[in-house]
Formats: structure tokens, C-alpha cells, sequence
């Protein structure tokens, strides 16, 4: 009872201590909520993002199968049919097995055909996800009997966007890939199983193919108490036998493992959220020392009380008690203002987050999770602010103490040294950010002035996802092509139309290739299945030997071009022309070649096709006529892509008015999504951090410097009494600031160096060691901290001798 007596009346004295210094308190709990703020909005993300991004039962039970060559990258998680259903029939460790894909889905019999993102599974996937419906019920086993009524399950997003949101959309009936399904449920809103807008239950047998489902993801959940090695022994036998039925279906030295559901489906940006969480780990620490700098500032203007008190008989552990409750007051009530400002910040953060990066099933929010972190980090900030000028203040050195009091920055007192050193930690830090900002700024120029070869605002994209069910046959798919690419040429404003599996600079499939008559490599070489005219919609440029013609694409001719990587990586110095290729996957399904083998007739000059970061990788151009896989085409303008749009999807539909044509954008747009949005993403936040460590860094300078004016106020006074001039006044000032500056912006610099080499590892490309970029950030902190010492500077210049002795 006495301990909660001594407490309340601490708590009563800090709140009065607070409330009669306005200023004091306005400036401390702003500067730590700015901190706090920050880091409450990153960690939210963070949680959400890496922590605790799904909302099915026990997810971590969930898992993958995997299969891979231990001397090899990459990694195997999708099986055939056959496979899935062998492995899930046979093994012991799992409480369920599902299948799963992402298929394109057509719906078609309500205005124009619409492409769907669709997930077909097994009829248990929503009783081994362990999540109920929202809306009616998932998929029972009477749902898979042969007569009974084909059922889809709706995602959440789909229904709203689509439905509205109708609670009567239960038992509407849709025409999806040509078959009409029941609707019998929808899903919770973080439920968002492979994305999914519609969740198609089919079976899966042996030897069945259907609505083109030949491939599928297997995922498991795993028996209570079952370990990672009593999985893969369980799962060996299985994977030995199918590995003697189909050898070419898996590596001649295989191993079989788990791979658990977050590691299966992390987010693209998990690394770029650590590199965030540190620099508002950073920030964090400016604002808790620029907080701390204000506490000893006021601990100086205490300390007759504090010595007072001690001489009436208080302990030091009563006077520290004190100050640690006035600084957790402090804290408590930045941090809640931290709160309040990351959950007003929070949508703007969230509309910076690159498209399709992080899980579909996140859910960024300031849930009690992330609330308990704002009051663990307002506690630790207050003791970080709080203990060192609560001890300095406690000191029982009552002639010491009172000798101190009034004595400014150049004075000996531990005191002085403290501030110093905590200035210093701030211009440190605060470089830290500023140099990491810079280059981040850099790279990101550099990517954006990477040479495509073409103008990305006039490249229009778009897919043509022509179905397994129309367009079962190749030979119907290159038909439709063949139809489609000359009425897309002939519209007004069109200069040149490419096909492809992909587009450049964007990455494509990856297969082993061989060299007759060449060492084997296990290097991966990218394949475009490509038209005639790709080269000149995409703006390739020819090195050696011809392009591809119009005959060889009609013709099917195996023939090939190569870039230069591939000519300096794969022939050893021989001439490429009439070299032959060979790419044994395109033997496999979906391609199903006969000829594996293409010669050589061309070579293009290197370009980017791995991203805008990426080293270049060796690629292959085929007659896209010889799988009839490719499904993207790109039209190269005259003016605004946006004028030819409809045109082009007019054609589409007059070939086939139920031929969904979807992704339609510029190649710029798509760049933008993809490949400038997490280097813009870093950017701008690190670059607002930056600032915000910046304007903290200058309030301490200009901080510690004032109170050193106000505390040798008599000091100066003397100077100017005995002649000094006000300039002489305004170097000393200025030169004591430049000094703390100096020093900090070295050790910052170094900090820097050893940040960037961290950062290049964890993001794209950035350079371990920028010259340019660290001289820039050190001048502009220079230049801000001379500004901040200026006006006490100036103010101390100004200084009337006899008023000030006359004070004293």
C-alpha cells in the first residue's frame, strides 16, 4: 500500500511538472510520437505481412511436398494428376491432402466474357484450410458424386465487386469455362486461397484431364506430433516409385521435404519491410535521444529542487522513481498519439505497397497485437529517454550539484558531456538515414533511365487467354493468331504487333538448353515464343545473321535467334549461325514439340530481360507456331495507345465474341506496377524517414546550443565586457555546433558505409559504397546543423553585458 501511496503521488507530481511546462512537454511528446508513429505504422505492416499474414486453422501444420536436387537451385512443388493423386492415397503423415491451381476462368453468358483468376481443387480444400464460409456452405462429399450438380464457392473481393456484395447471390447460377455452376458459398474476406475470384471443386483421378487441369499445387496438413523426417521417410518410397515411372519427371539425385505454408507464399517485399523496420529503428533512437537531450536540459533547471529534496531526506531511488514516472508519462502519451497518427497514415502507406506483394489474405490493421507493441516501445522509450537524466539528476553530490548548476556546454560537468554525446548519436543516425535515402535515390534514377529499346507509353499489352476447353488444340490457337495479327496491324495508329509468353523486359520461362557439339550447362536460358514482327514491336536490335521471317513462323521452321549473352555463355567462341540448340522441356506438356532441336539464324543485341536489375540472362526466340502457347500481345503506336484499345478488342470478339481479353496496359503502366514500384516504395518511405530524422537531428542541435547560450549567459557577458565583438561571440557559438557536427557526421559516414553494404545485399541493386551520394547528405546535415546554430548564435552575439551581469 505504501509502494501504490508513493506511486500515485508520483504520478500526481509528474503531471503537474508536465502541465506547468507547455513547451517542454508540447516538444517531447511530438518528437517521440514521430518515432513512435513511424515505427507503429512499419511494425503494423510487418505483423501483417511476415508475422501473422493467414487466417486458416493452424497454418503452420500446412504444408508443402517438395522435391529437389540438392546440387541444384529451385525446386519442385507442382505434380501431375497421377502424382498428386498417388501421393495422396499413399501417405501416412498428413490429415489431408489438397490440390490447388491458378486458372484462368471464363464467364461468359452475362455481357462480355469476363477472364476469372480461378482456383479448381479437391473438394476438401476448405475442410483442410479450416475456415467457414461466410455466406451458405463449401463443398460436402455428395458435391463430388458423378450425378451430382457442378458447385462453385465465390472469393469475398469478387463477390463485392461483381455482386455488390448480395446476400441472395447464393444459388445464382454461373456459366464458368463453359459449364454451369451452382453458387453454394462465399468465403470470408481474409480468405484468399491462391487469390482466387471463384473456387471450382473438380475431381481428380488417374488419367483425367478436366477443364484442362493437368498440373496442380500439393498441399498437405500435417498430423499432430509428425516431424520433418518422418514425412520425408514416409514420402521417399512414394516419390521413388513415381521417379521410376516417369524418369524424366524428376532429378537423377532427388531428396524429398516439407516446405511450410509461409515459406511457400511469402511476400515479395519481406526483405524490403526488415530494411524498413531498421530505419525506423533509427528513427526511433533520434527521437529518443533528441527527447532525452530535453529531460537533461530540464534536469539542469531542477536540479536546486532535486538537491533540495535529497537534503529533506529523500533516496535516490525515490528521486529516480519520479523522474522515470514523469518520462513514462511522456511516453504513454506520445505513444498514444503514435497510434493515433499511424492509424490516420496507415491508408496512404498501404496505397505506396507495390501490387500483388504481399499475401492476399493480410490484413493491415492496428489489431491488439500491434497496440501491445505501442505500449511495449512507449515503455522502453521511456527509460531509454528517462534513466540517464533521472541518474544524472539524482546524484547525491549536493556541492557538485550546485556548483553545475548554470554552467553551459563548455563547461566540464558529466552533464555537458552527455548532451554532447547525445547530439552527436543524433547527427550520426540521422546521416544514416539521409546517406541510405540518397542511395536508394540514385539506383532508382538509374533504373528509371534504363534503355528499353522502345518508348514504354506507346507499347499497349494485353493477354488473349484463349481456354483449354475451346482451344484444346494447338493448331486452333495458331489459327486464331493467325487470323487476329494482320486485323490488329491494319487499325489505324498501329505500327507493329508482337506475341510472346511474356514481354520484354520482364523475365520468361526458364528451361536447360544444350549446344551440339558443347559442354553441358546448367545454366537456365529464357524461351520467347515470338511472331515475325516482336523484334520490331519490342525494339530489338539485329547484331548478326537475319531475324525471324514470316515463313519461318508460318512454316514452323526450327529456327532460333540467340542474344549475345547467349553467344559468349554457350559457344565458346564459335560463330553462332547455323549452331544447333536443343530444349528438351518443350518435348513436355503443354508444349508437346516433336523437334526439340533449332538452329541458329540470328543474333539481337543484349537487353534486359530479367527485370530492370537483373544481370542478363541467355534467351532463345522460336516461332511462337511451333507450341502455339503464347497468349500476350504487344502493340507498338503511332500516338496514345488508349485510341486503339477498343479497336483491337473489337477484333478479338469479332474472331470470338465470348474470348475474355484482359491485363490491358501500357508497357509503362506495367513497369510501373511491377518493376519501379518497390524501389519507389523504399524510396519514398526511407526518404520521409530521412526528413523526419533530419528536422529531429536539427531541433537537438539548435536545442543543445540554445540552452548553452541561456546557461552561459554571464559567461558571454563577461566576454563582451572585456571587448569582444558580436562576431567573435557568433564564431565561438558556431564552432562549438560545428565540432558536435563534425564528429557526428564522421562516425555517421562510417555508420553509412557499413548500412549500405547491408542495404545492396538486401535490396536490388543499390552500390555498397556511393561517394557522391554520402558527400551530398554530409553537406545538406552540415549545412541544416549551421542553420540550427545560427540563431542562438546570434542571439548570444546580442548579449547586453550589464544585463547580464545584473541577472547573476
Amino acid at each position: 500500500m505504501n509502494w501504490l501511496e508513493q506511486s500515485w503521488r508520483d504520478l500526481q507530481v509528474g503531471v503537474r511538472s508536465l502541465v506547468t511546462t507547455p513547451a517542454f512537454t508540447a516538444l517531447a511528446v511530438s518528437s517521440l510520437a514521430l518515432g513512435i508513429m513511424t515505427t507503429t505504422a512499419i511494425y503494423s505492416v510487418l505483423y501483417a505481412v511476415v508475422l501473422d499474414p493467414f487466417p486458416y486453422r493452424n497454418v503452420d501444420d500446412l504444408t508443402s511436398v517438395l522435391v529437389r536436387n540438392p546440387a541444384q537451385r529451385g525446386a519442385r512443388l507442382t505434380y501431375s494428376i497421377d502424382q498428386f493423386v498417388e501421393i495422396a492415397e499413399r501417405s501416412r503423415v498428413f490429415d489431408g491432402v489438397i490440390a490447388s491451381t491458378i486458372s484462368d476462368v471464363e464467364w461468359t453468358g452475362a455481357g462480355d466474357p469476363q477472364r476469372l483468376r480461378g482456383n479448381h481443387g479437391t473438394f476438401n480444400t476448405f475442410d483442410v484450410m479450416g475456415v467457414p464460409p461466410l455466406l451458405g456452405r463449401t463443398p460436402t462429399a455428395s458435391d463430388a458424386q458423378p450425378d451430382a450438380e457442378p458447385v462453385t464457392v465465390l472469393g469475398y473481393q469478387f463477390w463485392q465487386r461483381q455482386f455488390g456484395g448480395d446476400l441472395t447471390v447464393v444459388g445464382r447460377r454461373l456459366r464458368l469455362n463453359d459449364t454451369v455452376r451452382t453458387v453454394i458459398g462465399v468465403m470470408p474476406k481474409r480468405f484468399m486461397w491462391r487469390g482466387a475470384d471463384v473456387y471450382l471443386p473438380i475431381p481428380f483421378e488417374r488419367g483425367q484431364i478436366v477443364e484442362g487441369v493437368a498440373n496442380v499445387h500439393l498441399l498437405a496438413r500435417l498430423k499432430p506430433g509428425v516431424t520433418e523426417a518422418q514425412a520425408a521417410a514416409d514420402l521417399s518410397p512414394i516419390i521413388a516409385d513415381l521417379k521410376a515411372r516417369e524418369p524424366a519427371e524428376f532429378p537423377e539425385q532427388w531428396q524429398v521435404g516439407l516446405l511450410s505454408f509461409k515459406q511457400t507464399f511469402p511476400s515479395a517485399i519481406t526483405r524490403d519491410i526488415w530494411v524498413l523496420v531498421g530505419a525506423v529503428g533509427l528513427l526511433l533512437l533520434i527521437a529518443c535521444a533528441n527527447v532525452a537531450n530535453l529531460l537533461l536540459s530540464r534536469a539542469n533547471m531542477r536540479q536546486r529542487e532535486m538537491t533540495l529534496r535529497v537534503v529533506l531526506g529523500a533516496s535516490r531511488i525515490r528521486l529516480v522513481r519520479q523522474l522515470l514516472t514523469e518520462s513514462l508519462l511522456l511516453a504513454l502519451i506520445a505513444g498514444a498519439l503514435g497510434a493515433a497518427f499511424a492509424r490516420v497514415g496507415l491508408p496512404a502507406l498501404l496505397a505506396i505497397v507495390p501490387p500483388d506483394t504481399i499475401p492476399a489474405e493480410s490484413e493491415v490493421v492496428l489489431n491488439s497485437e500491434v497496440l501491445m507493441f505501442v505500449l511495449i516501445v512507449s515503455v522502453a522509450a521511456s527509460v531509454i529517454c528517462g534513466l540517464a537524466p533521472a541518474l544524472h539528476t539524482s546524484r547525491r553530490d549536493l556541492a557538485g550539484s550546485l556548483q553545475e548548476v548554470g554552467r553551459g556546454l563548455a563547461g566540464a560537468s558529466r552533464q555537458a558531456r552527455m548532451r554532447k554525446t547525445l547530439v552527436v548519436t543524433e547527427v550520426a543516425l540521422s546521416l544514416m538515414l539521409l546517406a541510405g535515402s540518397s542511395v536508394l535515390l540514385r539506383t532508382f534514377i538509374d533504373i528509371a533511365n534504363v534503355d528499353l529499346g522502345v518508348s514504354p507509353e506507346r507499347v499497349l499489352t494485353m493477354r488473349i487467354p484463349l481456354s483449354a476447353q475451346r482451344y484444346p488444340e494447338a493448331s486452333q490457337r495458331i489459327a486464331f493468331y493467325r487470323e487476329l495479327l494482320p486485323r490488329v496491324v491494319a487499325i489505324p495508329g498501329v505500327e507493329a504487333v508482337g506475341l510472346n509468353t511474356n514481354v520484354h523486359p520482364r523475365g520468361n520461362m526458364r528451361v536447360v538448353a544444350g549446344v551440339r557439339g558443347g559442354p553441358p550447362s546448367d545454366e537456365l536460358v529464357q524461351v520467347h515464343q515470338v511472331n515475325a514482327d516482336y523484334t520490331k514491336a519490342l525494339g530489338a536490335r539485329l547484331v548478326t545473321g537475319r531475324l525471324l521471317s514470316e515463313t519461318d513462323v508460318d512454316g514452323a521452321r526450327a529456327v532460333a535467334l540467340v542474344n549475345e549473352r547467349f553467344v559468349r555463355t554457350r559457344l565458346s567462341g564459335r560463330g553462332p549461325l547455323g549452331e544447333i540448340v536443343s530444349l528438351p522441356r518443350l518435348k513436355d506438356p503443354p508444349f508437346n514439340v516433336a523437334n526439340d532441336s533449332f538452329q541458329i539464324v540470328g543474333v539481337v543485341q543484349d537487353r534486359l530481360n530479367d527485370g530492370l536489375t537483373a544481370s542478363i540472362t541467355p534467351e532463345v526466340y522460336l516461332p511462337f507456331t511451333v507450341s502455339g502457347i503464347p497468349n500476350l500481345i504487344a502493340i507498338r503506336t503511332r500516338g496514345d495507345p488508349a485510341a486503339v484499345t477498343r479497336a483491337i478488342a473489337t477484333q478479338v470478339y469479332a474472331l470470338d465474341k465470348e474470348q475474355p481479353v484482359t491485363a490491358v496496359m501500357t508497357l509503362d503502366r506495367l513497369l510501373q506496377d511491377s518493376q519501379y514500384a518497390t524501389p519507389r516504395f523504399n524510396l519514398v518511405l526511407l526518404s520521409i524517414f530521412a526528413t523526419f530524422g533530419l528536422v529531429l537531428a536539427a531541433v537537438g542541435i539548435y536545442g543543445i546550443m540554445s540552452t548553452a547560450v541561456a546557461q552561459e549567459r554571464r559567461d558571454i557577458g563577461v566576454r563582451v565586457a572585456l571587448g569582444a565583438d558580436s562576431s567573435t561571440i557568433s564564431r565561438m557559438i558556431l564552432a562549438r555546433g560545428s565540432r558536435l557536427l563534425i564528429v557526428g557526421i564522421a562516425i555517421g559516414l562510417a555508420g553509412s558505409i557499413v548500412a549500405a553494404r547491408l542495404l545492396a545485399a538486401e535490396v536490388w541493386r543499390v552500390r555498397d559504397l556511393d561517394p557522391v551520394s554520402f558527400v551530398a547528405v554530409s553537406l545538406l546535415l552540415l549545412a541544416i546543423g549551421l542553420q540550427a546554430c545560427y540563431w542562438p548564435a546570434r542571439r548570444a552575439a546580442r548579449t547586453d553585458p550589464l544585463i547580464a551581469l545584473r541577472s547573476e
